[in-house]
């Protein structure tokens, strides 16, 4: 994962605890079912579209996904 620094509330130790937790639940996922991960990480925000969403003026910015999940940042 691209080393970024992004302000989200979390002080850099819990953010290590998440990035942590991400990747190993990732690495599981792996191994259960290749499609489902190639997807998941196509589906996550480049640091372009986070400095895009971050910059935008909406108060609440959603993405959609391709299996019709939003999520909310």
């Amino acid at each position: 994962m691209d080393n970024i620094t992004i302000e989200n509330g979390l002080t850099p130790e819990q953010q290590e605890v998440m990035d942590e937790a991400y990747e190993a639940l990732m690495s599981n996922i792996k191994g259960i079912d290749y499609k489902l991960y190639e997807k998941l990480r196509a589906n996550e925000l480049s640091l372009k579209d986070v400095h895009k969403l971050r910059n935008s003026k909406e108060d609440v910015h959603s993405i959609r996904i391709e299996d019709g999940q939003y999520s909310l940042l």
